[in-house]
C-alpha cells in the first residue's frame, strides 16, 4: 500500500511539474511571438554575409579574365620595337624577351586571348553538368598558371602565343561557369546584386592590370599576374560544391549540408531543397539539346536578340580599347614616346570602369532595360564621334595634342557601356530564355561573343593603318548608331515581366488587357439601365 504522504507529494510535485510546463509553454511561446517580430539580425546576416564572401571569392576567376585583357595593354608596348624606343631601353624592358622580335604580330597576342576563350566558352557549360561546377572553376585556375608561367619564361614568339590562347580557354570558361555557381548559391532577392560581381570584379581586373604596367618590366608584370589564379584556387577549395548540382548526383545529405552553409544554421533549409529538386525534376524532364534550341519561334527570336545585343556591344570597339589602351593614349600624345604618358590614362580609364560598374547596379535596379541600352549606345556613339573628330582635327594640325581630350572621352566611352551595354545583354540571358534551354543558350552566346572580341581586336591594328584611328572610331561611332535603331525595333523589355509574357511577346501573341472588358461590362449595364 502506498503511503498516503508519498502520493500527496507526487500529486504536489505532478501538479507543481505541469505548472512550471504551462509557466515554461507560455514563456516559450511569448519568446517565439517576440522572435516572429523581431528579426534575428545574426542569423541573416551570416547567412547574406556568407554568400556575399562567397560570390567575391568565385568571381576571382573573372578578377583574372580583367587581369589577361588589361595585359596586353601594359605589356604589348613594352614588345614592340621601333625608332622611339632607344635600344638598351628595350633590352631593360624585355629582360628575357629581348630578342623576341613581335612587332608585326602584335594583334596575334592580343587576340589569341579571345579565340582561347571561344573554345573555352562553349564546352564549359557541359562539362560543369558532369564533373561539377566547383571542380570545373578550380581546375581553370591551372591554365591559367602554365598561361603564365609560358608568357613569363618563352624564349620566342610562339610561346608567347601558345600561353595566350591557353589563358583565354580558362577566360572563356569562367565567363560561363561563374554565373551558374552564383545561381545556385545565391538567395533570389540576392541574385542581381550578387550576378553584378562578374563585371564589378571584372573592371577591378582590369584596373590591378592597369596599375602593375608601371613595373615596366615583363617578367615582373607575369609574377604579379600569376598571384591572382594561384589566391583564386587557395580561397576556392575551402568553398562547397553547389547545392543543385550535388542534388543532381543524389547527395541530399550533402546538398542540405552546403545550403545550410550558404544559408546560416539557423535557417530551415528543407523547403528550399524541395524548390531545388522539384526545379531539376522539371530540368530533365524537358532537356533540350543544342539542335532543338532552333526549333522554337520564341527560342529562335531570342537567339536573334541575344546574338544581336553582342554584335553591337563588340562592334563598338570595347575591347580595341581596353586591349590597346596604352597604345591609343600614345597615338594621341606627343610624338616621343612617354610611357608615364600612357599608363596613367589608361589607370584612369581602369578606374571610370570599375566605378560606373559598381554604380550600374542601381540603374539596373530602377531603370527599365531598354532605356538603359538605348542611352548606353547612344552616349557610346556621342563619345567616340568626339575622339573622332578631334583625331582628324589634330592630324589636319587644326589642333594642339592634348591628352586629356581622349582621355575625357574614353572615361565617358566605359562609363556609359558600363552602364547598359556591358552587363545587360549578359542579364537578359537569364531573362528572355526558359530555364531548360539557359544553360545551352548561353554557351552558345558567349562562344559568339568571344568570335566577335577575336575579329575585332585582330582586325583593329590592320583597320588602323589602312584607314587611321580616326575613321575606324567613325566605324564604331556608327555600329553604336546602329545598335541603337536594333534595340528599338527588335529588343523586348523585360524588366518587371514575367517569363511568361517575355515568351508570349516573342511568340506574337499579345493578350487583351483586363481593363477592356470591366469597360465593355460597364458600357452595357448603363445602356441596360
Amino acid at each position: 500500500m502506498d503511503d498516503p504522504t508519498t502520493t500527496l507529494d507526487a500529486e504536489a510535485g505532478a501538479s507543481h511539474t505541469e505548472l512550471d510546463n504551462k509557466n515554461g509553454h507560455s514563456l516559450h511561446s511569448k519568446v517565439l511571438k517576440r522572435l516572429e517580430t523581431v528579426p534575428d539580425i545574426k542569423r541573416d546576416t551570416s547567412g547574406i554575409t556568407t554568400q556575399y564572401i562567397a560570390t567575391g571569392i568565385v568571381n576571382l576567376g573573372a578578377f583574372a579574365t580583367g587581369v589577361c585583357v588589361a595585359w596586353s595593354s601594359s605589356a604589348l608596348p613594352l614588345y614592340l620595337t621601333n625608332t622611339t624606343i632607344l635600344e638598351e631601353d628595350f633590352q631593360a624592358f624585355n629582360g628575357t624577351h629581348s630578342k623576341i622580335g613581335v612587332t608585326p604580330r602584335g594583334s596575334w597576342v592580343v587576340s589569341l586571348l579571345c579565340l582561347g576563350a571561344l573554345f573555352g566558352a562553349v564546352p564549359s557549360g557541359l562539362i560543369s553538368e558532369h564533373f561539377g561546377r566547383k571542380k570545373t572553376l578550380l581546375y581553370l585556375a591551372l591554365p591559367l598558371l602554365v598561361s603564365w608561367i609560358l608568357v613569363a619564361s618563352s624564349p620566342n614568339v610562339y610561346g608567347l602565343y601558345v600561353g595566350r590562347f591557353v589563358g583565354g580557354v580558362a577566360v572563356g570558361a569562367f565567363s560561363v561557369s561563374v554565373p551558374p555557381y552564383v545561381e545556385d548559391i545565391a538567395e533570389s532577392h540576392l541574385l542581381p546584386a550578387l550576378a553584378n560581381f562578374y563585371h564589378v570584379l571584372f573592371a577591378c581586373g582590369l584596373l590591378f592590370g592597369y596599375i602593375i604596367g608601371m613595373v615596366q618590366n615583363l617578367s615582373w608584370l607575369a609574377v604579379l599576374c600569376v598571384t591572382i589564379p594561384v589566391a583564386f584556387f587557395i580561397a576556392f577549395i575551402f568553398l562547397p560544391e553547389s547545392p543543385a548540382y550535388l542534388l543532381s548526383q543524389g547527395k541530399s545529405s550533402e546538398a542540405k549540408s552546403a545550403l545550410r552553409y550558404f544559408r546560416g544554421i539557423d535557417n530551415d533549409v528543407d523547403g528550399e531543397l524541395k524548390a531545388i529538386r522539384e526545379t531539376l525534376r522539371n530540368f530533365a524532364k524537358n532537356r533540350v539539346t543544342f539542335k532543338q534550341l532552333f526549333t522554337t519561334k520564341a527560342t529562335v527570336k531570342a537567339l536573334v536578340v541575344s546574338f544581336g545585343l553582342m554584335i553591337f556591344q563588340q562592334l563598338s570597339g570595347i575591347y580595341p580599347v581596353l586591349f590597346y589602351s596604352e597604345m591609343i593614349f600614345c597615338s594621341f600624345a606627343n610624338p616621343l614616346y612617354d610611357r608615364e604618358a600612357t599608363y596613367i590614362p589608361s589607370i584612369i580609364l581602369g578606374f571610370c570602369l570599375v566605378s560606373s560598374t559598381y554604380f550600374s547596379t542601381m540603374f539596373l535596379k530602377r531603370m527599365r532595360r531598354r532605356v538603359l541600352l538605348l542611352c548606353s549606345f547612344t552616349g557610346m556613339a556621342l563619345s567616340l564621334g568626339s575622339l573622332a573628330i578631334y583625331y582628324q582635327l589634330k592630324a589636319s594640325n587644326l589642333s594642339t595634342s592634348k591628352t586629356w581630350i581622349p582621355v575625357l572621352a574614353l572615361c565617358i566611352f566605359v562609363s556609359v557601356y558600363a552602364a547598359g551595354a556591358g552587363p545587360i545583354p549578359w542579364l537578359m540571358l537569364r531573362e528572355i530564355f526558359p530555364p531548360n534551354v539557359r544553360r545551352r543558350a548561353t554557351a552558345i552566346t558567349a562562344g559568339f561573343h568571344w568570335f566577335l572580341a577575336f575579329g575585332v581586336t585582330k582586325l583593329y591594328q590592320n583597320l588602323e593603318k589602312m584607314v587611321q584611328a580616326g575613321w575606324v572610331l567613325w566605324n564604331f561611332a556608327v555600329i553604336c548608331v546602329i545598335g541603337t535603331i536594333f534595340i528599338y525595333f527588335f529588343v523586348p523589355e523585360t524588366k518587371g515581366r514575367t517569363l511568361e509574357e517575355i515568351q508570349n511577346e516573342l511568340n506574337g501573341i499579345h493578350k487583351r488587357r483586363a481593363h477592356r472588358h470591366v469597360i465593355q461590362v460597364e458600357t452595357i449595364a448603363v445602356a441596360s439601365s
